[in-house]
């Protein structure tokens, strides 16, 4: 296709080369920034976009977007204009997770498909965390990692990763930022009570420090998994459906007294969260969708998750939040209980599989008789 666009891409150099495990959309936005071209049109000479496709193409969420894989013949097109390996293209995808963060049927899923197993893997495609040491070495690119809630902190600049403007609390999403070359766009208050454009540059916002040993190991270990290739992956898959069956354990029935050792920030937000949505009989039903809820505080739950995980009796350590095998059912697992009997977790290994089996497990006062119902926890 010999489009003006197309020849400005042709005269480029070299067309800039992905990081290592770069999201597609930073690529993209990267290269578009090199061509002065906004976002779509560069998808168009990249042969990202077809004849009829459109900018929900190269979207953050859309369910036909090419984020979450490409066909072989639209990486074909985009090796033919970019130089690219059609490997390299298809591991800025979502695709690159099949088998360890997300299901191994990831891989061969039709869009829609892709578009409900990563929503379903406690992921939220349009979040985006950051570390602006990163932005400011990486001249705003950023790894499709941290778009998911395995990656929490930088351990090279010793931070936990930003999901928001530090000064004004806007979110920061995927596909609608530009980190390297784009100020902060939210509002903030002056002294005179004058609402103004926050304007903050992403490289100079200050991170909160990381000091807590048991995150960086955890950190450490789950990008360690997410690169996992061949036979580690099946060990890997397992970490992940077990550390988000934990994490959603705890996220039911957490509070901050079992975040002892945490970072100040981790507790205060959970905390927050905990005031807001009480883990207490009969008041934690309102506790929002994991997916929307803040970064820090799905943090806090991955880190009393790996306590359990790990631990030598996960039965036991996941006795520390409540006393979940008692029947009748105490009430405040309940709403785990019904959360999981409609979407129980996947994958998870035997280890995890105990707890998820004796939560779905119906009491007597709220289901009737056990025995009679004990196949919902199969």
């Amino acid at each position: 296709m010999d489009t003006p666009v197309a020849r400005t891409v042709r005269r480029l150099p070299v067309v800039p080369l992905p990081l290592p495990r770069e999201a597609l959309l930073s690529w993209l936005d990267h290269v578009a920034a090199e061509c002065e071209l906004d976002r779509v049109s560069m998808a168009g000479a990249c042969g990202l976009l077809g004849a009829d496709e459109g900018a929900a193409r190269v979207s953050a969420a859309g369910r036909r977007s090419a984020v979450f894989g490409l066909s072989d013949a639209a990486a074909q097109r985009v090796s033919a204009a970019t130089g690219l390996l059609v490997d390299e293209i298809q591991a800025m995808t979502w695709v690159r997770f099949a088998g360890t963060a997300l299901p191994a049927s990831a891989a061969g899923a039709v869009f829609e498909e892709k578009f409900s197993l990563v929503k379903s893997s406690w992921i939220d495609p349009v979040e985006l965390r950051f570390c602006p040491g990163c932005v400011n070495e990486r001249g705003g690119r950023w790894p499709l990692d941290s778009s998911t809630p395995w990656a929490f902190a930088c351990l090279r600049h010793g931070c936990y990763l930003l999901a928001a403007c530090s000064r004004c609390r806007e979110p920061v999403r995927a596909g609608r930022v530009r980190l390297g070359h784009d100020r902060c766009r939210g509002f903030v208050r002056d002294v005179y009570g004058t609402v103004q454009r926050c304007g903050s540059e992403f490289r100079n916002i200050v991170a909160p420090p990381l000091s807590d040993v048991l995150l960086e190991d955890l950190q450490e270990l789950l990008f360690e998994r997410l690169q996992a290739r061949g036979q580690e992956m099946v060990s890997a898959r397992g970490v992940f459906a077990d550390l988000a069956a934990a994490a959603e354990f705890a996220w039911f029935l957490a509070t901050p007294d079992h975040l002892t050792g945490a970072d100040a920030v981790v507790r205060e937000r959970f905390a927050v969260f905990s005031r807001r949505y009480p883990a207490a009989p009969g008041r934690n039903a309102g506790r929002k969708d994991r997916v929307a809820c803040d970064p820090l505080v799905r943090t806090a739950c991955l880190r009393i998750a790996s306590q359990i995980v790990f631990s030598a009796d996960p039965q036991k350590a996941a006795m520390d939040l409540v006393d979940f095998a008692a029947r009748p059912m105490h009430p405040s697992v309940r709403p785990l209980h019904r959360a999981w009997l409609k979407r129980p977790p996947r994958e998870t290994t035997p280890r995890m599989a105990r707890i998820v089996s004796t939560v779905r497990v119906p009491a007597r006062s709220t289901r009737g008789n056990v025995s009679s119902a004990a196949h919902v926890a199969g």
